[in-house]
């Protein structure tokens, strides 16, 4: 796994978000006891070796899978998902759930959509008719700190996403994460956009702002 990077000199305090975003996969493993085996998302992989080494999480009972299109090979009776919420991995879900239930296995499913769960997601669970069987999360990782003066939305379908599918999720979710920046640091004072995607943010950011106002009150 990718070593995790060095804060200490980061002129903010990113090392406060890494804490943050590091916590939410083990809380996430310690709420489901016992042994579990969690399929991750192949793209999330690398996010997550960025915050926490692959040995805290099997300190949790976590035997780790990378998420393909293949069944599931554990003897594990927890299955714990950690996917973004790209439809085609959720048609993997359903088919690693139907072909458990071919086999007359039981077992306890838990799907944590990253960042975010989503309606088009959810239709096809419960379409597949395995929506009542999933425990459903989300792992609200908007953001994460790749050196001292660099953040990442890892978002690398974003423009594709945005341009070429119409789907402006991404931008709700970059508007996200600078809107959570706010309420560790401070409302952005001025906030400047160039270009139609970056004007779209900035519009969405200051709803969010109005909605969810950043107390700045000492």
């Amino acid at each position: 796994m990718s070593q995790i990077p060095n804060l200490e000199n980061a002129p903010i305090n990113l090392s406060a978000i890494r804490a943050r975003a590091q916590a939410e996969p083990e809380t996430i493993l310690k709420n489901v006891r016992g042994d579990k085996c969690l399929v991750i998302d192949p793209k999330l992989s690398g996010s997550l070796s960025l915050l926490v080494q692959s040995s805290e999480l099997k300190k949790h009972g976590a035997e780790l899978r990378h998420l393909t299109a293949e069944p599931i090979q554990t003897d594990r009776t927890k299955v714990v998902y950690l996917v973004r919420a790209q439809i085609d991995l959720i048609k993997f879900i359903c088919s690693h759930i139907h072909n458990d239930t071919s086999k007359g296995l039981h077992r306890e499913y838990y799907l944590y959509f990253v960042p975010r769960r989503a309606v088009v997601c959810e239709k096809i669970l419960e379409e597949e008719k395995v929506h009542e069987l999933l425990n459903i999360g989300e792992f609200p990782l908007y953001m994460i700190p790749l050196d001292e003066d660099i953040l990442s939305f890892e978002l690398d379908l974003a423009q594709k996403e945005y341009l070429a599918d119409g789907d402006a999720t991404s931008l709700w979710h970059i508007a996200k994460a600078i809107h959570n920046l706010e309420f560790s640091f401070g409302v952005i004072p001025n906030v400047r956009a160039k270009g139609k995607a970056a004007t779209r943010v900035a519009d969405i950011l200051n709803r969010m702002q109005a909605e969810e106002p950043v107390n700045t009150s000492d």
